[in-house]
This record gives structure tokens, sequence and C-alpha cells, in this order.
């Protein structure tokens, strides 16, 4: 049973998503609570960012606090080996318009 407080929406490969820091950023899914995304850089746990999050005309930036950076292994690329982190941010502190714009881009992503 998932006891989460809002819908995960599964968006792999429709939103991008950029981060200081974080050069290469695969978001995985989303809700009106938090992004799951890969990375290939380790994020530190309880850590403060920004992330840019874009699909088509829609594009947010929101703070929050990294809630979990596991290594999911190493993913071979260009003869070399580079590891590879899921990481959960929970937004803090969105205002109202930035709410509306999440809610504007959720309710895209569930019709596409």
């Amino acid at each position: 049973m998932d006891k989460r407080s809002a819908k995960r929406l599964s968006v792999e490969g429709q939103v991008s998503g950029k981060m200081a820091l974080v050069e290469s950023l695969e978001v995985e899914d989303i809700s009106m609570t938090g992004i799951r995304f890969k990375s290939m850089r380790r994020v530190g746990m309880n850590s403060r960012h920004r992330i840019r999050i874009e699909h088509g005309d829609v594009s947010i930036v929101l703070k929050g606090s990294i809630v979990r950076s596991i290594f999911k292994g190493l993913q071979h690329l260009e003869a070399k080996s580079v590891p590879v982190y899921e990481v959960a941010m929970h937004f803090e502190g969105l205002s109202v318009q930035e709410a509306q714009t999440l809610e504007r881009l959720m309710s895209i992503l569930a019709h596409e």
C-alpha cells in the first residue's frame, strides 16, 4: 500500500531536469511534493538544491532537500564505467505560483 501524500507520475524521458553540479540528470517521476531522478553524481543527503524542470513550454525552478541518494550501479559510457545514483528530492516552500505551474505540468503529462 502506497502511503504517499501525493500521487506520483512516471515521466521517464518526457521531462528534462537541470541542477547545479549535476551534469547528467534523468527524471523518473514527479509529484506535487517531490521528484525522483537518476544522476551520475552523488548528491548529499539533506542537502538543499534548486532544480529546473522543463517540458515543452513549461519551465519551473523549485527548491528542495535531498531525502534519498542511493548508489544503483555502474553504467558503461564511451569505454568507461560511471556510477548511477537514484536521488529523491522533497520540494519545500512552494509559492502559490510555483504550485500552480507544477499542477499545470502534471496535468499536461497525465494527458500525454
